[in-house]
């Protein structure tokens, strides 16, 4: 169901739910677990994509560099593989490979099992802001800077989980998607989120295209005037598609399915038909969807497929770190 201002009744009783919850943390009868180490959380308070595990992996790295075990934590079992843990989970053991990743829809059960069964030392949280039985040392909360996602009505009338007075418990707010400083200097000082201490702004750039079967990189010019079929399952396709044109890319037709879609062979087949079709030179998808379609090699046999390799780049650099340093 997509929201829709109709809808807003059912906004009034979902607010006052959320409201409830909320307060009953607050004052204590729902309890917070300290599981004894420092827990770094990165979520949002409106549904949809700001890019939130590719800012996880980049937090996970980052934690590398001065710990030993990060474990990042975001489903319902242990990493198998890609159907069993989800694409997301999926997709962070392959970006950070010397990291546990545990999936575990119980917060809680599955930072106990990293801190006893392989001896972590940090937690790193896929989309935990709304997972309050953990205790986290900080709270991280993303916004798109280009959909307005602190205006939306709260679900299922808008897009917002949260009412905006839940910022408070955020040790930070980044702005996504934001490509230069007069924009970010106008969003961070924005009211709505006066009361969180630090604010950044970043933005997603395209710095590869990778082969998803034989994992080359490339310089991302490869796709310059290329005729490309553009494929993706991820809640904002038109960021991808606008990614792919900034590039020069030729999209000559997109496939575009639902966020965490699940790809069949009919997919598949509708892709290639679409590559001969029309001539293709290359399918272009996302890094999250290349681990879904990498199961399809026959299928896609011969025909170049890469997957477009984004980075985050937070604007206030050197301020980032050091809040990063202070939180780990």
């Amino acid at each position: 169901m997509k929201p829709h201002r109709i809808l807003y009744p059912f906004s009034l009783l979902y607010g006052f739910t959320v409201w409830v919850r909320n307060l009953l943390f607050d004052i204590g009868i729902l309890k917070s677990v300290d599981v004894g180490v420092p827990v770094i959380s990165i979520g949002n308070i409106t549904a949809g994509g700001t890019g939130k595990t590719p800012m996880t992996i980049e937090i996970a790295k980052f934690g590398r560099n001065s710990r030993g075990t990060i474990v990042v934590s975001d489903g319902n079992r242990v990493l198998s593989d890609v159907v069993n843990s989800g694409d997301e989970a999926f997709f962070i053991s392959q970006q950070v490979p010397n990291a546990i990743v545990i999936a575990d829809e119980r917060r809680v059960r599955g930072a106990k099992k990293a801190i006893e069964n392989f001896h972590a030392d940090m937690i790193v949280l896929d989309d935990g802001f709304q997972h309050r039985y953990l205790v986290r040392d900080v709270d991280i909360v993303l916004f798109d800077s280009n959909h307005s996602s602190l205006e939306t009505l709260l679900l299922p009338a808008g897009y917002r989980r949260e009412p905006l007075s839940s910022l408070k418990r955020a040790h930070a707010v980044v702005a996504t998607k934001v490509n230069d400083s007069l924009s970010a200097a106008r969003i961070l000082d924005d009211a709505k989120i006066s009361v969180v201490p630090n604010k950044f702004s970043g933005s997603f750039a395209a710095v590869a295209v990778r082969d998803i079967f034989e994992n080359v990189r490339h310089s991302a010019e490869k796709v310059k005037d290329r005729s490309v079929i553009a494929v993706c399952g991820i809640a904002r396709p038109e960021s991808f598609e606008a990614e792919l044109i900034m590039l020069g890319a030729r999209l000559t037709t997109t496939f575009s399915f639902e966020d965490h879609h699940r790809y069949t062979m009919d997919d598949v087949q509708r892709i290639v038909e679409a590559f001969h079709k029309n001539n293709g030179e290359y399918i272009l998808t996302t890094e999250k969807d290349a681990v879904k379609l990498n199961q399809f090699r026959h299928e896609l046999f011969g025909i170049p497929t890469f997957a477009l390799v984004m980075e985050v780049r937070i604007h206030e650099h050197e301020q980032w770190e050091k809040f990063l340093s202070s939180a780990a």
